[in-house]
């Protein structure tokens, strides 16, 4: 066990306990609530045991200690979230069962120029898919195994340097960027969904007006300076990906066989030219359009992300006419849908045993802005959200919190819509894999360890809170939204 794991452990059994001993009265249930939940928390993010371990031990444990009945704590299995994640990791094993992946890889390899260049494409195309695929998971099963057939070209270890820069600059963009666009992310769909409620309407084309500028396209470039400091070249040539020299020189993987590794690169840039597609890779570009189509334009066909997502999936696997067989699905990760499911168990423990209602009283009777300005009063929002963030995924603190915030703006008299689109902003903050089913997903490929992800991911949002908010605030005085 390494030293992380061994704190991790400590504190995963420290901690809960001195919930369950710290004086006061907040009730049994509330108590064993939290400290589950922090048990859980410290659990994830230290792994002394792996992920789907501990989480299989928080859906136990929540019904055995009589903290939601069974039927809750494993509700999530029926729910379309769970399934859309299933969906996305089966529709990921036709780009990494067939050579569509390691195609896809050398044609990025035949494009770019530079290490920064290749970096700065994955960001492009994270924000660009951003905009037409209406799940954040969907996205990243679709885009990770392009990245790791690429990896592979360039001869590549998990964890490496590159590994990580890759990697994070494709989930990040796509991830961070989607706050920017309505159908980017769930939280989105959740707030937006409080507002039809409430008979105030907020169309696609406003949200991206008012959001993606600032909080979409200018924190991908963010994220893009700052990956690019984290994950430098290093070498000789590292602005060089051109055939007379070799790969930019980053990481042990590229440093160990330069010769041999551009030679890969010139033959797969021979081969990809030569090599036509197969049968079963036009199946699967096929499919993935078909999908992209679909979701894109499910506002109008009304047909929800994930019956489009199974009904691809059964495109994929038909027996005899798919590209993969039916037995592939046996390559899909069902470990980690149980881990999806304890995340949202967590978020309906804490609501049951009154933990949410407490802390959000608190937050709301702490916090006195009345006769400060409109601009200081939205500032808060996106702070008062994040601390919800950490204690359940952050579709679940949209639906918990925008009702709540909503009154709370209108008791501030703060309009509807640009409150609501604080809450999204602050559901768009994200400091640990485990706060975002995306995160979570691009983190089971174990191509990036928790902790590039955990400063990286601290990084972005630190500058999202300090720097970016407040220049959106600015922004909506100028366009005269606020």
């Amino acid at each position: 066990m390494s030293r992380k794991q061994t704190v991790g452990l400590v504190l995963g059994l420290l901690v809960p306990l001195i919930i369950l001993l710290y004086p006061g009265d907040p009730g049994a249930p509330a108590r064993l609530a939290l400290a589950l939940s922090a048990f859980a928390v410290l659990f994830w993010t230290f792994e002394p045991v792996p992920i789907e371990y501990t989480s299989l031990l928080i859906l136990v444990l929540f019904p055995l200690l009589r903290v939601i009945p069974f039927e809750t704590a494993f509700a999530a299995f029926s729910g379309k979230a769970v399934w859309l994640v299933f969906a996305g990791m089966s529709l990921s094993l036709g780009v990494t069962e067939t050579p569509l992946g390691a195609r896809a890889a050398r044609f990025v390899l035949g494009k770019v120029k530079s290490y920064n260049g290749l970096l700065l494409s994955l960001h492009a195309l994270g924000a660009a898919v951003a905009l037409v695929i209406p799940s954040g998971v969907v996205r990243v099963v679709i885009l990770m195994p392009v990245v790791i057939s690429l990896l592979r070209e360039l001869g590549e270890e998990p964890d490496s340097p590159v590994s990580a820069a890759l990697v994070l600059s494709l989930v990040c963009s796509t991830q961070f960027c989607g706050t920017g666009v309505l159908t980017g992310s769930v939280p989105n769909v959740v707030v937006l969904g409080v507002l039809e409620s409430r008979k105030t309407p907020l169309y696609w084309s406003q949200w991206v007006l008012y959001l993606f500028p600032v909080i979409g396209l200018l924190r991908v470039g963010c994220c893009y300076l700052l990956i690019r400091w984290l994950f430098p070249a290093d070498g000789p040539h590292p602005d060089s990906l051109r055939s007379s020299s070799p790969l930019p020189q980053v990481g042990e993987g590229w440093q160990a066989q330069p010769d041999g590794v551009r030679a890969a690169h010139q033959e797969s840039r021979t081969t990809n030219r030569e090599s036509p597609f197969t049968s079963a890779e036009k199946k699967v570009v096929g499919i993935l359009l078909l999908g992209v189509l679909l979701w894109a334009t499910d506002s109008w066909h009304g047909v929800h992300p994930t019956f489009v997502g199974l009904f691809l999936v059964l495109l994929c696997y038909l027996p005899g006419a798919g590209p993969l067989k039916p037995d592939r699905l046996r390559g899909v990760n069902f470990p980690l849908l149980i881990y999806i499911v304890a995340l949202f168990a967590l978020g309906r423990a804490l609501e049951i045993a009154g933990v949410t209602a407490r802390l959000t009283a608190f937050m709301t009777g702490w916090v006195h802005l009345s006769g400060q300005g409109d601009l200081l009063k939205l500032w808060t929002i996106p702070w008062m959200v994040v601390p919800f963030d950490f204690l359940m995924d952050t579709a679940a603190v949209a639906g918990i919190l925008t009702p709540v915030l909503l009154d709370f703006g209108a008791g501030l008299g703060l309009g509807a819509v640009p409150v609501a689109l604080s809450v999204a902003v602050g559901t768009g903050v994200m400091f640990i894999p485990y706060q975002s089913a995306p995160f979570v997903v691009a983190y089971s490929f174990r191509h990036v360890r928790m902790g590039q992800f955990v400063l990286v991911m601290t990084l972005i949002s630190l500058i999202t809170l300090l720097l970016l908010l407040p220049l959106n605030l600015l922004y909506w005085r100028l366009i005269g939204f606020v």
